[in-house]
C-alpha cells in the first residue's frame, strides 16, 4: 500500500479532530474492486498537514474522493471528548444495557458487552464529532452511512471508564436525485 499523503492538522470543526493529522491510503490492493481509499486519524502528529477541507480537496483533485470508502479512527477512541460524546449518546439511547454492561466483566466476549454492539454503532453515529465529520464530507458530495468496529469492550480503572474497539466509518458518495420529469 502507497501512501498518498500525509494530512489534516486543524481540522475545520473542533473537539478532538482540531489538533489532527489524517493519512490517506491507495487500499486497491486489498480492495476487490480496486482503487478504494481510505483516511486514517492521527492525534497531534505535529507534521504541518492540511485542514480536512484541503485533504479532501487534494483528493478531489487527483480524481479520488469517489473512491473514498473509509474513516480509520482507532486512535480516536480513546480520545476524552470522544469518550464523554459516546457515553452521553449510550446513556440517552440503551441505559439499561450499558448499566448491564457497567457490572460485567466488560471483556469483548461478555454478552453484556455483545448486546451493546447495535446501541454502540447508533451512539457512534449520533456523536457530534461524526456530525462534524459528516459535515465536512457532506461538502464533496460524500457521507458517512455507518459505523464498523471489533473488540469492543468497556474498562475501568480508577474509576474512569473507558470504551475500546478498533473503528472505522464507512463513507459514499450521496446519491444524485433523479432528473424531474418534465
Amino acid at each position: 500500500m502507497k501512501t498518498f499523503g500525509t494530512l489534516l492538522s486543524a481540522l475545520m470543526v473542533g473537539g478532538p479532530l482540531a489538533k489532527a493529522d489524517w493519512e490517506i491510503k491507495d487500499a486497491s490492493t486489498f480492495s476487490v474492486d480496486g482503487g478504494r481509499y481510505v483516511m486514517i486519524y492521527k492525534p497531534d502528529a505535529g507534521r504541518g498537514a492540511k485542514s480536512m477541507a484541503d485533504s479532501l480537496k487534494t483528493l478531489s483533485n487527483a480524481g479520488h474522493l469517489q473512491s473514498l470508502r473509509t474513516l480509520t479512527l482507532h486512535e480516536l477512541v480513546s480520545d476524552a471528548t470522544f469518550q464523554r460524546e459516546v457515553f452521553e449518546q449510550m446513556e440517552r439511547i440503551a441505559p439499561d444495557a450499558l448499566k448491564a454492561a457497567r457490572r460485567s466483566a466488560g471483556n469483548m466476549h461478555n454478552p453484556k458487552m455483545i448486546a451493546l454492539h447495535k446501541p454502540f454503532a447508533q451512539a457512534v453515529m449520533a456523536t457530534a464529532t461524526v456530525a462534524a465529520l459528516n459535515e465536512a464530507l457532506g461538502k464533496h458530495r460524500m457521507r458517512i452511512v455507518r459505523p464498523s468496529f471489533e473488540k469492543l469492550a468497556l474498562y475501568r480503572k480508577d474509576q474512569v471508564e473507558t470504551w475500546m474497539c478498533f473503528l472505522w466509518l464507512e463513507v459514499e458518495p450521496v446519491p444524485q436525485a433523479p432528473p424531474e420529469k418534465p
